[in-house]
């Protein structure tokens, strides 16, 4: 009964275990995308304001003025003298406008493009900050995987040690070993316990970060993803391509452009239309005030052309061009250090790839050394202190292997997020459908 109780629940805690596509799904909440995504629908509305300059504009007005005096004009004595009233002292006036601008000299039409390339930069921003996000979970992640399996290497260095260590005891108490190989023996054990101590520690640790990014608790992780095949040369073109943060740097040249069409729409005229249906009075019911007429009603244009304004427009040009050269020179060296990112990730890769061989030859080579010390030490043919080596070497082993296939798949993952996150998402996908 004991046992099926004790499979039960090794079973619940690997079915509670959170994997990395449940991670990196429950990170969808995280604030920072969030706030990510709200700054995006932001730039939307932005976008529609910018829009809305195409449009006519329609007003309606209604206000009223007391003058603190009649309003007159003093007739001079050749034509008798005295005042004259112009209007009433209380005026009235309502009216429904309509403005158009015909013409802006493209200014307009840069601005919407403008908000309209913010607005791309902003949804790309998005997807730059998921891949962030997803870059630091897979690195919590193996890191928290790589201690939950040192954890289990550790017990089970420690089980081996205690029995180890009982098996020194009944020498010692039978005298067939000494003291010393006694205390030996059992500062390994103290050792082990210290170090497994200190590895849960971190686990929890690691385990208190992913939480934090995933937005959700996770107690303990499930295993690593398979790592697929890499073709490096194709990795680099799609980088180039669509990498969130590379196209968003290359809309931000783009933006500039249209800050340079935008100062030169200063050099053209500007050109309105405008229309009005008015009326006033000297009451609210605008039925004229007995000296001008009621209807104020009126249609027309405007043309507004700057002259000069103090080389205004030459300054602001030059400042345009000169963002956008600035701006295409930050993303060719952009360009080239996500190269070299690139690069070194795949070489990390590629040596990590050959340790593993190294680490597992070199974890079997240990664990049968191991296996023959305990032999040898059983009949006696070796001291407890080769023993508590031989051990504490096969589980130093074991914690290198697990440590270089944590680091091997984040050195995976990562060469895939530096290309963009549907390419990473898509590895993880695949694995679900196999």
């Amino acid at each position: 009964m004991k046992k099926l109780l004790f499979i039960l629940l090794i079973l619940s805690t690997y079915a509670l275990a959170a994997t990395l596509p449940q991670i990196i799904a429950s990170s969808e909440t995280n604030p920072s995308i969030q706030a990510a995504q709200q700054q995006a629908k932001a730039y939307e509305h932005l976008l529609d304001v910018a829009k809305s300059s195409n449009y006519p504009s329609l007003d309606l007005s209604y206000g009223g003025t007391y003058l603190d005096e009649k309003p007159v004009v003093y007739l001079p004595a050749s034509l008798g003298g005295g005042t004259w009233q112009m209007q009433s002292q209380n005026i009235y006036t309502g009216a429904v406008s309509l403005s158009y601008p015909l013409f802006s000299g493209f200014a307009i039409s840069a601005r919407i493009d403008e908000a309209q390339l913010k607005k791309q930069r902003a949804t790309l921003k998005v997807k730059d900050s998921k891949r962030t996000l997803y870059l630091n979970i897979v690195h919590l992640y193996t890191q928290a995987l790589a201690m939950k399996h040192i954890i289990v290497s550790q017990k089970e260095a420690l089980a081996a040690t205690q029995e180890s260590y009982k098996k020194v005891q009944g020498f010692f108490e039978e005298g067939m070993c000494s003291s010393s190989e006694l205390y030996r023996m059992e500062a390994a054990l103290h050792q082990i316990q210290s170090e497994l101590v200190n590895t849960k520690n971190q686990y929890k640790i690691l385990l208190r970060q992913l939480s934090f990014l995933a937005n959700t608790t996770i107690d303990t992780v499930a295993s690593l993803p398979k790592i697929g095949t890499i073709a490096y040369t194709k990795l680099k073109s799609e980088a180039l391509q669509k990498r969130p943060d590379i196209q968003a740097m290359k809309l931000l040249v783009k933006e500039t452009q249209a800050n340079i069409r935008l100062a030169k729409s200063g050099y053209y005229p500007h050109v309105a239309l405008f229309a009005q249906v008015a009326y006033g009075g000297d009451t609210p019911a605008l039925n004229g005030d007995g000296y001008t007429n009621k209807n104020k009603s009126a249609a027309g244009f405007k043309i507004n052309y700057n002259l000069f304004s103090g080389f205004k427009d030459d300054h602001q040009i030059e400042a345009a061009r000169k963002s956008k050269l600035a701006n295409a020179l930050m993303l060719q060296s952009y360009t080239d250090r996500v190269k070299t990112e690139l690069y070194s990730t795949y070489l990390t890769y590629q040596s990590l790839r050959s340790q593993k061989s190294s680490a597992q030859a070199r974890l079997k080579a240990q664990e049968t050394y191991e296996k023959l010390i305990k032999e040898k030490f059983e009949n006696q043919l070796s001291d407890a202190d080769v023993l508590s080596r031989a051990i504490s070497s096969s589980a130093m082993a074991r914690a290198f292997l697990i440590q270089i296939e944590a680091k091997l798949y984040n050195a995976y993952a990562k060469l895939l997020l530096e290309v963009n996150n549907d390419t990473f998402l898509a590895s993880l996908n695949n694995q679900k459908d196999q």
